[in-house]
């Protein structure tokens, strides 16, 4: 019997669309025109293709590894967004609807640096390695974000999902922003292709 392979797996953290944070997607699309994420995570690791059996062998051992509720507090550190150019991305810092709805675009929320969520991601990364997870599209560099619309030319492509993973996701805009934290609900270990809602291997943190 041929194994289930699993072609896009990753790690993260799943964030519930408060009403505060509800508010600010609205905003932030509205103001780039955007199509929103219909649900709202912050990746921790890309596993991309691993087979069925792996990903249950590694949420059986971060079962017992589960963080503080500590790291399910997430701090905001404001708005950032990127966009592609000829050549290339650029971080969108003081443009506009005009200069940029011509160009595919991505908008986030950058998320301060703090210590449960860079040490967990170290040890699930290590552990996913001693269980024979492919680890090698893993970045060295980590900047742990939200992302919340993205968009690109009308009539030119599906939008909903396109997204950015070589440009440093940090706050570069300065728009001052009602929100300065956001709670997650859950630990996701899942697959691009599947929703989020409906595999979620490893629960924590009551809302």
């Amino acid at each position: 019997m041929t194994e289930y392979i699993y072609k896009t797996a990753y790690l993260s953290l799943a964030v519930p669309i408060s009403d505060n944070l509800l508010s600010v997607q609205q905003e932030v699309c509205q103001r780039y025109a955007l199509i929103p994420r219909s649900e709202i995570h912050l990746t921790l690791a890309f596993f991309g293709e691993n087979t069925a059996h792996k990903l249950v062998d590694l949420a059986k051992v971060l079962l017992d590894l589960l963080p503080s509720s500590e790291m399910s507090q997430i701090r905001i550190d404001g708005l950032g967004g990127a966009y592609s150019v000829s050549d290339g991305f650029k971080l969108v810092s003081n443009e506009g609807l005009d200069e940029l709805k011509e160009h595919p675009r991505v908008f986030w929320l950058a998320v301060s640096r703090y210590d449960d969520l860079y040490a967990f991601r170290e040890i699930a990364i290590k552990v996913a390695g001693t269980v024979g997870i492919n680890t090698s599209f893993i970045a060295p560099d980590f900047f742990p974000h939200l992302t919340l619309g993205s968009a690109g030319p009308a009539d030119h492509g599906d939008w909903r999902l396109w997204d950015v993973h070589t440009v440093p996701k940090r706050a570069t805009i300065r728009l001052q922003l009602p929100l300065d934290q956001v709670r997650a609900s859950k630990l996701h270990l899942t697959d691009v292709s599947i929703s989020p809602d409906s595999v979620h291997l490893l629960r924590m943190f009551s809302v």
